[in-house]
């Protein structure tokens, strides 16, 4: 993992200027949004249960459930985000795309955004700086050729970094990462310059409440109800601030029968309060990026 990085928030602007306090968000979102809510699925399928990356072999159980991601979970997400109008972010591995060439079409086809998340999920720390840097041209060539868009989005392998992700990241014309824990709100880095910084959180991930480990038994598997209160706490906290809420979830996790109903449930209630900007990561992006070298 690379050292702290420096980051200069977009609010810090305008505290800088004495205007607001610390404790606030003061992003001013598009048309007077209180909030920005990106939804986002990272579709590992099978690469996630390899127990031989190299041989793509382990448990045909565990290799199962990777595949009920695009089979069975994606065409349900996709109908309950339509159902709501939103539009998310898939952030998906090349080998992924390949395996699964018409899920990826179908979550391209219907309006959303897909980004990059490595080739076969295997963290950057395990690769050396030429195999990242081809790691990274494979993901865009393949996402690009599959769903008819350049990825403009990166997500590594469980979050994990080399010394070199960001760097390679930039150089490889992504515009922005969705990796980091050190902020509440989206930011701009100083190093690599100008790439944009989406945060991510534990807390707003479905794997620490979902994910069975069956190899030692030690996870419990939470109620939909008792994660929904959590993320409704979180969106609430952000909303009074106008603040940002960044949901990683997975097809293969998330998309089981009573989770879906929960997030269709959470997303109906978030579009209930006023004001809720709910936007792919690239829109955030963009919209982060417009507002460099602006004066409060």
């Amino acid at each position: 993992m690379t050292a702290r990085i420096h980051q200069w928030p977009v609010r810090l602007l305008f505290m800088l200027a004495g205007l607001f306090p610390l404790a606030a968000n003061t992003a001013e979102w598009p048309d007077g949004a209180k909030i920005a809510v990106t939804l986002t699925f990272d579709l590992d399928a099978e690469t996630v249960w390899w127990n031989d990356v190299d041989a793509m072999t382990g448990n045909p159980s565990s290799i199962s459930h990777g595949r009920y991601g695009p089979n069975v979970a994606v065409p349900k997400i996709l109908a309950v985000l339509e159902k709501h109008n939103v539009r998310a972010t898939f952030f998906i591995p090349s080998w992924v795309a390949e395996q699964y060439p018409g899920a990826v079409r179908q979550i391209a086809g219907a309006g959303h955004e897909i980004g990059a998340h490595g080739v076969k999920h295997i963290s950057p720390l395990q690769l050396t700086r030429e195999q990242e840097a081809a790691t990274f041209a494979e993901s865009v060539r393949v996402l690009g050729q599959i769903s008819g868009k350049r990825p403009v989005g990166y997500r590594a392998p469980s979050w994990a970094f080399s010394n070199e992700t960001l760097k390679l990241a930039a150089r490889s014309g992504f515009l922005y990462s969705s990796n980091l824990m050190d902020a509440d709100e989206p930011y701009v880095h100083d190093n690599p310059p100008g790439l944009i910084e989406l945060p991510v959180s534990w807390v707003l991930d479905d794997a620490p409440y979902f994910w069975f480990d069956e190899d030692s038994w030690n996870k419990t598997i939470h109620s939909a109800a008792s994660v929904e209160a959590i993320w409704q706490e979180e969106f609430s906290a952000a909303y009074d601030n106008n603040g940002y809420l960044n949901l990683t979830m997975h097809p293969q996790i998330i998309g089981r029968p009573a989770r879906l109903r929960m997030l269709d449930e959470f997303i109906g209630w978030m579009k209930g309060h006023e004001g809720v900007w709910m936007t792919t990561g690239s829109s955030i992006a963009v919209f982060i990026r417009g507002q460099q070298g602006r004066s409060p």
